[in-house]
């Protein structure tokens, strides 16, 4: 069964490629994963946004992870593996799917994707959506989405940004085409010795204080995109993103057991075709089909020389993944009072591993299966709904040879309804039932005198529900407020047995409720954005020795204010406060509740003949000592330098 509707989706593709149609589409959108239609009524949410070029490029350094974070329900560590950590309203990034041009991205093995080493420059547009993603989106996203769009700009030009100072970037950019035919290409090289500590606290064990141990990385990545417009009505491009690190691993300052890790490689690679047609005035089709390779090497030594792996926790291990799918979805008016959206996606995974040098190659592989079917409702020219449901389904394959759990299935659903009031008051209500797939590594991951794999996980389930207000004054006046809703069953966590022995298990429940408010001004040469969340994410469930779900900050406020002088000279400011948070101490595995902390940003900048732009950022600017997860300080004061071109 399952190869007669991988067949049937292929074959419907190239049908799709190959016919022709009178129409030609007006937008393109290569690389979105939903289409929009103009004969759709329903309301944009606040919970579903874009965060476009210009927010991007104001950010600092290479990490595309620097734009997300001030927005409300948004929060972003780094974590022990020295990797950017994505919360969505309490969901970790597990919970929420990432896309790169509708391509989802993760390790296959872990369900986690480091996004501080993608190329910042090679992007676009970020698009989010935290209340009700679309079934478009398939599996894994119960907590949201995020959709990494590249650019693809039509008009001839080039953007080149220099940066150095604590950190040294250099980007390229070149935009152009002739006639249908468009290109785009992109590369960035990035580089670090470490960054500095603000301070040296008197419990530290693995930490020296100066310059951070092991903080160094280097960084170098590339997207080539080439694409054709009305090609026999069909919109064609194919993108190459590669990606090449190399990367120390910060040690625990206050662990009784160190460890000594570095990234010798961590390189990823995604190919990725994308199309979309029109069949008359009343089906619109577009889709994708990739192949993406992910490989990483990282190696543990035995002290802090990193020079030699003797003693009997040092490891190289190798990753060594990769995976190919496809994604259609259709847009139909079929003559019912709103369009009708129906959705497919297929996707393999295969994940190598050798646990240490010389042992031999694992393999393990595992398909998943999507489907869904939408339809907007226009009751009346103030009032629209939507309405899903979807399927999901996840076959394991192969392994390591041993037994395979069984298939996994999923039905998923949601609901919403908005209401404009007048021209700058709109409401919106919505609930959807989502699902998470256990990863391989929640199945299989089994290490001798530690953990124990469990074949038998089942999916976690949540339910979500959110109510909205956005009111809008004159587009000087932004007001957006939401109260959302989450709960999760079967949520899988780690359970200590007998023997110093763990295993993942289904045991508990979470609920996540909170308010979401978000403000821009906009006058003159004045606008400031301002948001606040706050959050209460427990663990309910009945046996739990504490209620308490770590990095999950109980209030976020982000305050970004930014004056335009009238000679070119622009001035920036970014506030961000977290508090009450918790971490988790790794030798006793407790909860530590973590400092409140307030930080401080400054970014100065000033155009001059049109096309050039100097500019100076200091982040910490009052160099406080801070950490997002516990026992992985963040840097001090950093001082940047840049100059940014467009010709």
């Amino acid at each position: 069964m399952k190869k007669i509707l991988l067949l049937l989706m292929l074959m419907l593709m190239a049908f799709t490629l190959s016919l022709n149609a009178q129409d030609t589409l007006k937008n393109y959108n290569l690389g979105e994963v939903v289409v929009t239609s103009e004969k759709s009524n329903l309301i944009k949410s606040s919970s579903v946004f874009d965060i476009r070029l210009d927010a991007i490029e104001e950010t600092d350094g290479n990490d595309i992870t620097s734009a997300i974070k001030f927005y409300p329900g948004m929060y972003v560590t780094t974590s022990s593996k020295n990797e950017a950590r994505i919360y969505m309203r309490g969901y970790d990034q597990r919970q929420v799917a990432v896309f790169l041009d509708g391509v989802p991205i993760y390790e296959p093995y872990t369900g986690l994707v480091d996004l501080s080493n993608m190329p910042k420059s090679a992007f676009e547009k970020i698009t989010i959506s935290k209340g009700m993603p679309s079934l478009a989106y398939g599996s894994n996203s119960m907590g949201g989405t995020i959709n990494f769009i590249t650019k693809q700009h039509l008009d001839q030009n080039i953007n080149f940004n220099i940066e150095t100072g604590s950190a040294h970037t250099t980007s390229l950019n070149l935009n152009g085409g002739y006639g249908n035919l468009f290109y785009n290409v992109n590369a960035a090289y990035s580089k670090s010795n470490g960054f500095e500590l603000s301070e040296v606290k008197d419990n530290f064990m693995n930490e020296d204080g100066s310059r951070r141990d092991n903080s160094d990385y280097e960084n170098l990545g590339g997207m080539f995109k080439l694409g054709y417009n009305n090609f026999n009505n069909i919109n064609l491009a194919y993108s190459l993103i590669v990606v090449n690190n190399e990367k120390g691993v910060p040690t625990d300052v206050y662990t009784s057991r160190p460890r000594y890790w570095r990234y010798s490689e961590w390189k990823k690679t995604i190919n990725n075709l994308m199309f979309n047609t029109d069949f008359g005035t009343s089906v619109r089709i577009k889709g994708n089909v990739y192949y993406e390779n992910y490989k990483n090497v990282l190696n543990s030594y035995d002290d802090n020389s990193f020079t030699t792996q003797n003693r009997k926790y040092a490891f190289r291990s190798t990753y060594d993944d990769h995976s190919y799918g496809l994604n259609l979805l259709s847009n139909i008016d079929a003559g019912l009072p709103g369009i009708t959206n129906v959705s497919l996606s297929w996707r393999m995974d295969v994940h190598k591993e050798e646990g240490n040098m010389n042992q031999g190659f694992s393999k393990y592989e595992a398909s998943v299966f999507s489907s869904g079917l939408e339809q907007d409702i226009n009751i009346s020219k103030n009032i629209s709904a939507v309405a899903g449901v979807g399927y999901d389904l996840l076959t394991p394959v192969y392994s390591a040879g041993n037994d395979l759990p069984s298939e996994s299935n999923s039905v998923n659903a949601f609901a919403g309804i908005s209401y404009k009031v007048n021209n700058a008051i709109a409401l919106h209500a919505n609930a959807s039932k989502k699902n998470r797939f256990p990863t391989l590594k929640e199945f299989y991951s089994s290490t001798i005198g530690r953990d124990v794999a469990n074949p038998d996980l089942k999916n976690e389930q949540s339910f979500n529900t959110e109510l909205g207000i956005n009111y809008n004054l004159n587009q000087t006046i932004t007001l957006n407020s939401n109260v959302f809703y989450s709960s999760i069953d079967d949520l899988i966590q780690v359970v200590f047995l007998q023997g110093g022995l763990r295993q993942l298990q289904n045991i508990s429940k979470a609920e996540m409720k909170g308010v979401e408010l978000g403000l821009r001004i906009s006058e003159n040469n004045f606008n400031m954005n301002f948001g606040y969340t706050y959050l209460s994410a427990k663990n309910t469930a009945d046996n739990a020795s504490s209620d308490i779900l770590e990095y999950r900050p109980e209030h976020v406020l982000t305050a970004v204010p930014a004056y335009q002088l009238g000679f070119g000279t622009s001035i920036r400011a970014e506030l961000f406060f977290f508090g009450n948070k918790y971490g988790v101490d790794a030798d006793t595995r407790d909860f530590v509740k973590m400092d409140n902390y307030l930080l401080a940003n400054l970014k100065l900048s000033h155009t001059f003949f049109d096309d050039y732009t100097l500019y100076l950022r200091i982040n910490n600017l009052t160099d406080i000592y801070y950490e997002t997860e516990y026992g992985f300080p963040q840097p001090g004061r950093e001082l940047f330098f840049g100059l940014s071109c467009e010709w």
